[in-house]
């Protein structure tokens, strides 16, 4: 996480650094040939004029801290937007999981009602009976209305 910072901070000192240069002075000369250069450098067997460089432009200090401001606050919110939209990514894998286990133990349970009609279950007293072919039936049903409702 501090990395990223590292290397914009990195950059910006090293573009600040090049645009002071930019700002340097510049001499220029004619040469013996009558061709005209430019160069940070003064020659030092001819005569160059000094070229001064303009000053950069002026930045009213409000206006530069108005700038600041508004892109902190950008910046802010752009974290507060990816944290909200990994934390409802991760709330939907969530979701995502509990609906295929839901649908797993839906078909598991359909399955074992259509293809064992003689199923025995066990009651909360824990006496063992079989179920009457009309509440396998319903059964069947509700196991049908969760896979549709779990698995599709």
């Amino acid at each position: 996480m501090f990395i990223p910072y590292l290397r914009r901070s990195c950059l910006f000192f090293i573009l600040l650094l090049l645009s002071a240069s930019s700002f340097s002075d510049v001499y220029k000369w004619v040469d013996n040939d009558g061709q005209t250069h430019y160069g940070q450098l003064k020659p030092k067997d001819q005569h160059a004029e000094l070229i001064k460089a303009p000053p950069p432009p002026a930045i009213n200090p409000n206006d530069a801290q108005q700038s600041i401001d508004t892109l902190i606050e950008q910046q802010t919110e752009a974290t507060k937007q990816k944290q909200q939209r990994l934390k409802k990514e991760k709330a939907d894998a969530k979701q995502a999981a509990i609906r295929k286990e839901n649908c797993r133990i839906s078909q598991y349970n359909l399955q074992q009602y259509q293809n064992n009609p003689n199923r025995r279950i066990m009651d909360a007293d824990g006496n063992v009976t079989r179920p009457a072919e009309e509440e396998r039936q319903n059964k069947i049903k509700e196991f049908q209305q969760h896979v549709k409702d779990y698995c599709y």
